[in-house]
């Protein structure tokens, strides 16, 4: 037997490797299930360390792009393994899909709303917490939430050059996302959000879970990942309304392996995440798993 499949081997029935380390970045809606991922993949294979940073997706990709090391890379949106794929900087074979993400519109509880669009009409929402769109994919999903219940539209004289077709006409898929840098209220009209309301704003976290804790702490509204919204953490202090999976931007989930670092502990990671086991953690958390 060859020694990188007998090193797998060892892995898969809990043989630890001398001083192994997984690098893991992912989305900041990973946060909390694939830390128990990590914990009960480390409990079965003793010495083998899984290390998580988290952040954008789209900043991350970036990072990725530029050298930074690092052994798998999870995206809340499938754009952006791919985009690494194309060029060249991913282990072949290895992108997949591991969820589908889900919206909620989330209410701090002493508000005594009833979550959802309708809420977020009430005078006392005057601040609502989302992620930045330009390189958050969660931020592009809650924009595309507030578009399909009519409390944004779009802005026909919208400040965005070189477009192939008028704003309006713009699919979600083909909105440029990362060229919209001067807030959400430049390219859409939040007129319906601030009817009645002494003042309105949005406040942009650089990641889905910094928006989380502006919610929490600054604006009792907010639009976040279900994964977050479940956690004790923030189901204690608010309430929150599931948004159907066609009312905004399909994430189509997806982790790889990235270039020269397919060492058996890593490849390890990569089918566990996949397993049973991996699979029923996600789910739990609220992710929508492939083929269910």
């Amino acid at each position: 037997m060859k020694p990188i499949l007998w090193s797998v081997w060892l892995l898969s029935f809990g043989v630890a490797l001398a001083e192994a380390q997984v690098r893991v970045v992912a989305a900041a809606d990973l946060q909390y299930a694939l830390g128990e991922v990590a914990q009960v993949f480390e409990a079965k294979n003793p010495g083998v360390k899984v290390s998580l940073i988290f952040g954008s997706s789209g900043k991350l990709y970036t990072q990725l792009s530029q050298g930074l090391e690092a052994d798998l890379y999870f995206s809340a949106e499938s754009i952006y393994p791919k985009l690494l794929e194309e060029k060249g900087l991913t282990e072949r074979g290895t992108r997949k899909p591991y969820a589908i993400g889900r919206m909620t519109i989330w209410l701090d509880r002493k508000l005594g709303l009833t979550p959802g669009p309708e809420a977020l009409k009430d005078p006392r929402i005057t601040r609502l917490a989302i992620a930045n769109p330009v390189h958050a994919p969660y931020g592009r999903a809650a924009v595309t939430l507030l578009e399909r219940y009519g409390l944004i539209k779009r802005r026909p004289d919208a400040p965005i050059p070189k477009l192939n077709k008028p704003f309006a006409q713009l699919a979600w898929a083909e909105i440029p996302w990362e060229s919209l840098t001067r807030g959400v209220e430049a390219y859409w009209d939040a007129d319906p959000l601030r009817r009645g309301k002494p003042h309105f704003e949005f406040v942009y976290g650089e990641n889905i879970s910094q928006t989380a804790q502006l919610a929490l702490t600054a604006t009792q509204a907010g639009i976040l990942a279900l994964p977050l919204a479940v956690h004790e953490s923030l189901s204690r202090p608010g309430v929150y309304w599931v948004a159907p999976l066609g009312s905004h931007l399909l994430l189509e989930q997806n982790y790889v392996v990235l270039k020269g670092r397919a060492r058996p502990e890593v490849l390890a990671f990569h089918r566990f995440v996949g397993s049973p086991e991996g699979r029923a953690i996600l789910k739990r958390y609220g992710f929508v798993l492939p083929g269910d």
